[in-house]
């Protein structure tokens, strides 16, 4: 029984290796394995990143990753290119570096002000990264949380490529209308 278990995690390894190998870039290579595990709830255990922030990712429950890294620090590294995506790392990071999974919008505002970010009216912008982006979902009691998708992209950041391939690999793809349109008046 112990042998079958082996032979499978051997498998499961040579699976991942020889996928990972297709990879050119080493950050490709890192943004595939945080976000595996951050999607099965699993924490990596060692330092992934090259960077000076680098840290393995944990599940996606409120663990703190590294109180040590500032949100200013965060924020530089991850370079957002508008204010969904701003919004989406604001809330990573309370999730993933301040132990808050749910939050409210004052809250992301105050850590934009603490990451000396740009002003920007942070109302519309999580609304927007809420409704148009489902980078944020409704936790209940005025609550906003980080989804999935929302982990995905600040996970690809800085790289645009990799957000928009994050972004398309999870948006449901929509029907399209057979027919024109129909009158409701006869």
């Amino acid at each position: 029984m112990a042998t079958k278990k082996i032979a499978s995690d051997i498998q499961a390894l040579s699976d991942v290796l020889t996928a990972l190998g297709e990879l050119d870039d080493e950050k490709e290579k890192v943004w595939v394995l945080e976000t595996a595990a951050s999607r099965i709830g699993v924490g990596i255990g060692t330092t992934l990143k090259t960077s000076s922030i680098g840290s393995g990712r944990e599940p996606s429950h409120g663990a703190v990753l590294d109180s040590n890294v500032t949100a200013k620090d965060f924020m530089r590294e991850k370079d957002p290119k508008n204010d969904v995506q701003r919004v989406a790392c604001l809330a990573f990071y309370l999730t993933h570096h301040r132990g808050t999974a749910q939050f409210k919008s004052r809250e992301l505002a105050g850590l934009n002000t603490e990451a000396a970010g740009p002003k920007i009216n942070m109302s519309r912008a999580v609304n927007n990264a809420q409704n148009q982006n489902a980078y944020l979902a409704v936790a209940g009691s005025g609550n906003k949380q980080i989804t999935a998708l929302g982990e995905d992209v600040v996970n690809a950041l800085p790289n645009q490529e990799a957000v928009k391939a994050a972004e398309e690999a999870k948006r449901p793809r929509r029907r399209k209308k057979k027919g024109g349109k129909k009158s409701g008046k006869k």
